[in-house]
C-alpha cells in the first residue's frame, strides 16, 4: 500500500516534521563550534597571526558564498530515487564530519605548510556543509505545497537547531576542559570535542534522510532549463536581490558577534566561566522564537516583523555593552537573549519569505528553482561570515587587542563595543533592504491557489506525490 504522505491540507505528521527538524541540527553541531571556536583555536592553539587568520577566512569564506549558488544549481539538477535534496543528506553528511576533525586537527606542520594545512581544511569543510546546508533548507519547500506548513517544518527546524546549539553552548568548553586537563588552549580538547559533535552531526543528518520524502515534483522532464538561465533567472528578481542584500547586512551582525564573542569573556570580563551560562542563555532565547513564528506569520506581514525583531535585536546590543562595562553576568545575560532571540526571529521569518518567493517565481516564469533561490541564504550566510569574521579579529587588533595578554582598560571597552553595538547597528541598517520586498501574505495566498489550480487541472510542469 502505498504511503501518504501528506493529508488533505497538506500537512504533515508531527514525526515526519521533526525528523525534517534534524537537518539544521546536523549542521549546527559542526558549523556552531567552527563560527564561535575556530578563530580562538587559530589564535591560542595553532598560533597563528591576526592577519593570517583574516586572509584565510576572507578567502575561505567567500569562495564558501560564491560555491552555494552553484550547490543551489547542482541539486535543483540532481536525480535520485531519493529526490533532489535528500542524498546530500545521506552522503555529504559523513564527509563534513571528517573534514570539521581536521579543521581542528594541529599535525605538526609549521611555517607555509601549517598555514595551507588550516587554509585547505577549513575550505572542504565549508563546502561540505554547504552541500547539506542548501539541501536541508531546500528541503522544506518540496515537503509540501501548504506555505503555513512550510513555516511549521521551519519552527522544527529552528527548534531542534536550537537545541543542537545549547548542547554545544553547554558542553563545548567543559569538553575541551576534560579531555585538555583543564587548559582552555589545550590541542586534545578541541580535536575530542570536534571528534564528539561531528559524530553527532552526522547521525542527525541521516535522521532527516530517513524520515522524509519530497513530494513536490521539479519542472516537467523533457524542459531544459541552463545554469545560466536558472541563476538569472533567481537574481534578477528584485525580491531574491534585497533578500539577499538584507540577509547579507542582517548575517554581518550575527557573525559579527558569534565569530568573536569569545573574545569579550576571555579579555573584557575576563570570565571565561560566564560564556557557558551566557550560550546556554543565547540558546534558549534563539529556541523561544520557533514556537511564536507560525501565529505570528498568520496575522502580520513578515516584513514587519523583520522589522520589529531588528529594532529590539539592536536594544539587546546595546545592553550587553553595559552588561560588559559593568561586569555583571545577569545584565549580559539579558542582552545576549534579546539580542540572539530576536535575531533568530529574523531568520525564521526570512526563510517563510523565501518559500513564497520560490511560488511566485514558478507563477509567473514556470521554472520552480527551489535550491538555487533558498541558497540566497545560504550564500549571505557564509558570505556574512566572511567578512564579519575577517573584519572582526583585524578591528579588536586595530583597538587594541594582543593575544594571551592582559588587555587595558581602554582596550576593553572598545573590544566591547566592536563586539556588541557595531552587530547591533548593522541589524538597523538590514530593516531598509528586507523592507524593499514586494512580498505580503494575499499575493503568497493567490500564489497558493494559481499553483494549486494548475496542479488540479493539469497544466503545471511539476507536480505533487504522495
Amino acid at each position: 500500500m502505498k504511503e501518504t504522505t501528506l493529508n488533505a491540507n497538506g500537512r504533515l505528521p508531527v514525526w515526519r516534521r521533526v525528523c525534517y527538524g534534524f537537518t539544521d541540527a546536523g549542521g549546527n553541531f559542526t558549523f556552531s563550534i567552527i563560527s564561535s571556536y575556530l578563530m580562538v583555536f587559530y589564535t591560542d592553539v595553532v598560533g597563528l597571526t591576526p592577519l593570517v587568520i583574516s586572509t584565510i577566512m576572507l578567502v575561505a569564506r567567500i569562495w564558501d558564498a560564491i560555491n552555494d549558488p552553484m550547490m543551489g544549481v547542482i541539486a535543483d539538477k540532481t536525480k535520485s530515487r531519493w529526490g533532489r535534496y535528500r542524498p546530500y543528506l545521506l552522503f555529504a553528511a559523513p564527509i563534513l564530519g571528517v573534514m570539521t576533525v581536521l579543521t581542528f586537527c594541529t599535525p605538526h606542520l609549521f611555517g607555509f605548510s601549517q598555514i595551507l594545512y588550516c587554509a585547505l581544511t577549513y575550505i572542504l569543510c565549508g563546502m561540505a556543509y554547504t552541500a547539506t546546508s542548501v539541501a536541508g533548507v531546500s528541503l522544506a519547500n518540496v515537503l509540501s505545497p501548504n506555505n503555513q506548513e512550510r513555516i511549521t517544518l521551519i519552527s522544527f527546524r529552528g527548534a531542534i537547531s536550537n537545541v543542537a546549539s545549547l548542547i554545544t553552548s553547554a558542553a563545548m568548553m567543559p569538553i575541551i576542559l576534560h579531555f585538555g586537563g583543564g587548559d582552555a588552549s589545550s590541542a586534545d580538547g578541541y580535536f575530542y570535542a570536534a571528534l564528539i559533535f561531528s559524530i553527532a552531526g552526522t547521525i542527525c543528518y541521516w535522521i532527516a534522510f530517513a524520515g522524509t520524502k519530497e513530494v513536490i515534483n521539479p519542472v516537467a522532464e523533457g524542459k531544459k532549463v541552463s545554469v545560466k538561465e536558472s541563476l538569472m533567472t533567481a537574481f534578477q528578481d528584485k525580491n531574491v536581490r534585497s533578500l539577499l542584500v538584507g540577509y547579507l547586512i542582517y548575517m554581518c551582525g550575527v557573525f559579527g558577534r558569534v565569530g568573536i564573542m569569545v573574545y569579550f569573556f576571555l579579555y573584557v570580563v575576563e570570565q571565561p566561566t560566564w560564556m557557558a551560562t551566557a550560550s546556554v542563555v543565547m540558546t534558549i532565547a534563539m529556541m523561544a522564537p520557533n514556537f511564536i513564528t507560525p501565529f505570528l506569520t498568520k496575522r502580520f506581514e513578515k516584513r514587519n516583523l523583520i522589522a520589529a525583531f531588528l529594532v529590539l535585536g539592536f536594544i539587546g546590543g546595546v545592553i550587553m555593552f553595559l552588561g560588559g562595562n559593568m561586569s555583571s553576568l545577569p545584565v549580559i545575560c539579558i542582552g545576549t537573549a534579546l539580542f540572539h532571540g530576536c535575531g533568530a526571529g529574523v531568520g525564521g521569518f526570512a526563510y517563510g519569505l523565501i518559500a513564497e518567493i520560490i511560488d511566485d517565481m514558478e507563477v509567473r516564469t514556470g521554472n520552480r528553482a527551489d535550491a538555487i533561490v533558498s541558497s540566497v541564504t545560504s550564500f549571505a550566510v557564509k558570505l556574512g561570515n566572511a567578512i564579519a569574521g575577517s573584519a572582526g579579529i583585524a578591528v579588536l587588533v586595530a583597538v587594541g587587542y594582543v593575544a594571551n595578554e592582559v588587555q587595558s582598560a581602554a582596550t576593553k571597552t572598545s573590544m566591547n563595543a566592536v563586539i556588541n553595538i557595531v552587530p547591533g547597528v548593522l541589524y538597523l541598517i538590514a530593516i531598509i533592504p528586507f523592507a524593499l520586498i514586494k512580498m505580503n501574505n494575499k499575493k503568497a495566498a493567490e500564489n497558493t491557489k494559481i499553483l494549486q489550480e494548475r496542479r488540479v487541472a493539469g497544466n503545471d510542469t511539476g507536480g505533487i506525490t504522495c
